[in-house]
């Protein structure tokens, strides 16, 4: 049988790691906003790009909570934040990698590897913690927690 992470530890996890984030994000937006360099900052960017992505971060806090509250939308938005977070990752070190094929004309056999590894040793981590998290939160144990038959 597989092993699973307590409740209370995701819950707890997800919403400091979250509230952390959308913290950072929140403060990044406020400093760009004061210095008055938030227009120059998004004049060839869309802000949108990045308020979807803090709103990610805004779902996988609510999920957490709704976990620590062992309400049935907290199971749904966590789940809904790790699929999302884990489609983020691969996608973003995809795009990373195919820069670097793009724009790396000098980049040798020993770069591509030391880059593939390094970015391996990001995602999966990553990866792994989600697909664990997604089966604790459907786990037996989890079904009752949170009251579904």
């Amino acid at each position: 049988m597989l092993d699973t992470f307590d409740l209370d530890f995701i819950g707890w996890f997800y919403a400091t790691a979250c509230g952390i984030v959308v913290i950072f994000g929140l403060l990044v937006f406020a400093v760009l906003y004061a210095r008055g360099i938030i227009k120059e900052r998004y004049k060839d960017y869309n802000i949108l790009n990045d308020v979807m992505l803090l709103m990610i971060w805004v779902i996988g806090f609510g999920g957490a909570i709704g976990v620590i509250d062992r309400s049935q939308w907290g199971q749904f938005l966590l789940q809904l934040f790790c699929w999302m977070l884990m489609a983020l990752v691969v996608l973003s070190t995809a795009s990373r990698i195919y820069t670097v094929y793009k724009l790396g004309q000098g980049v040798t056999r020993r770069d591509w590897i030391q880059i593939i590894v390094g970015m391996t040793l990001f995602v999966l981590p990553v990866i792994l913690f989600c697909i664990a998290t997604i089966f604790s939160l459907r786990s037996e144990a989890a079904r009752t927690a949170f009251g579904i038959p």
